[in-house]
């Protein structure tokens, strides 16, 4: 996850609790206006500024007593967008991708 101080670097990865099927039928909505090509377990998403890429792993799985839960390790990389930018990205992503919970 980014640090918590706001700022959104331009390379960071986090865990996600989500398959790659369930990722990319939330992904159209989730990047708003911009397209995005995929190749594989890569996503290239096109920015007015740059570029967004979004590599994911082999979905893992958590444990949680008798629960399973998918998890997967996605690696976020921008290239041309200013820190605004990144952020402004992130706040739709993180809007659409987020769980219920506490």
């Amino acid at each position: 996850m980014p640090p918590t101080n706001d700022s959104v670097p331009e390379n960071f990865s986090r865990e996600m609790g989500l398959t790659f099927t369930e990722f990319l039928r939330t992904l159209p909505a989730a990047i708003g206006p911009f397209n995005f090509h995929l190749e594989g377990q890569a996503i290239t998403i096109v920015h007015p500024s740059g570029t967004i890429l979004i590599v994911l792993h082999e979905t893992g799985e958590r444990r949680i007593a008798s629960m399973r839960l998918p998890v997967t390790r996605v690696d976020f990389s921008f290239s041309g967008l200013e820190a605004v930018q990144r952020k402004a990205f992130m706040e739709r992503f993180d809007l659409y991708y987020h769980r219920g919970g506490g």
